[in-house]
């Protein structure tokens, strides 16, 4: 079991931001000449093209178990549509503040953490998400 003194988590976490750094920023530019629709179809292929590796990687012995199988199918589902959704509010807004609000989805899932898993959070913690609900407002308020 992994406790919070363990701290082998945080340079894959900062490794994860700076990708996802330059994974939030790079479709802006392709948007530029391709449709957001195409551009999933690209990013798929991708990931498509990072898995065969990873089954190599494994000899082709995947762990299965069904409910758990369709519950990861459902995430990538929930994955590729707010993918989309994400390029196509890219390709409408400004990069600055599109990026910014999409990134605020952390929000919802310790929500969701709380009323679900029964995760504690302290004070400081409600305080930040009501920080960050606050300045997601104001981030679209218009000026």
């Amino acid at each position: 079991m992994i406790t919070a003194s363990d701290k082998r988590w945080i340079v894959p976490a900062i490794g994860a931001m700076l990708v996802w750094g330059f994974w939030a920023f790079l479709p802006k530019i392709a948007l530029n000449t391709l449709q957001p629709h195409s551009i999933i179809f690209y990013e798929s292929l991708g990931n498509f093209c990072v898995s065969l590796p990873v089954l190599f990687y494994l000899r082709f012995r995947l762990q299965f178990q069904a409910k758990i199988v369709a519950l990861v199918g459902m995430s990538s589902a929930l994955t590729a549509l707010a993918i989309l959704a994400y390029f196509i509010a890219l390709h409408n807004g400004p990069v600055a503040v599109v990026v910014t609000m999409t990134a605020m989805y952390p929000v919802l899932c310790l929500v969701l953490a709380r009323i679900f898993l029964k995760e504690k959070l302290n004070r400081t913690q409600f305080a930040a998400i009501a920080m960050s609900v606050v300045a997601l407002l104001l981030l679209v308020w218009p000026a």
